[in-house]
């Protein structure tokens, strides 16, 4: 799913006709799944309404009083099937999804009487809807809004690395991604991906 509209581009360049909305389009495109990548989230993490399946072994499982926490990869919104290492699937009377009162989830803690198990080289798989929301936080739309709009700008300029201000008397060199954009990502970032 795009994180934005060819409109939202349009609307920011003041660009009032078609001639662009192609390029626009498929600049709307790349820009968002490019934020997926930055902030470290599968495809469509920003708007998460299809069910996937992730899988997870022993090394995953969070040692407190016993093995009972699984570790998760990456935020998850809710679980459609959670299927133990021995092939059995838990019901959800069996788990809770840790921390509490989020709106997206890091764990998954077996509740009394209830153990991970597994098989001869069996996983864990969590069938469900993973990533940071169903519904795109606005800063999100806007980084990619600013993202395309940046892009369409870089090809126009013949993707130069600098511009001369002759009345200034200064060359400015582009960034590869402005800091504004990961500005407002960064508090998006999945920080569970970057720890070993």
């Amino acid at each position: 799913m795009d994180y934005c509209t060819f409109d939202d581009v349009k609307l920011r360049l003041n660009i009032a006709g078609g001639d662009y909305d192609y390029q626009i389009a498929d600049f709307v495109t790349t820009c968002s799944r490019w934020v997926d990548e930055y902030c470290r989230l599968p495809v469509d993490g920003f708007a998460a309404t299809s069910d996937t399946v992730r899988y997870f072994g022993i090394g995953d499982l969070r040692l407190h009083s016993r093995l009972d926490v699984l570790r998760l990869d990456a935020p998850l919104l809710s679980v459609t099937t959670l299927t133990n290492g021995d092939g059995v699937v838990l019901a959800p009377a069996a788990y809770r999804l840790e921390p509490r009162n989020e709106s997206h989830y890091w764990s998954i803690r077996l509740l009394s009487g209830y153990s991970w198990s597994f098989t001869t080289d069996g996983e864990i798989s969590v069938l469900g809807k993973w990533g940071r929301s169903a519904t795109m936080p606005s800063p999100v739309k806007e980084a990619t809004a600013m993202f395309a709009a940046w892009t369409l700008k870089r090809y126009q300029a013949a993707l130069q690395d600098a511009a001369a201000n002759f009345d200034l008397g200064q060359i400015t060199y582009s960034e590869s991604v402005p800091k504004q954009i990961k500005a407002l990502l960064t508090p998006y970032v999945n920080r569970a991906r970057l720890v070993g």
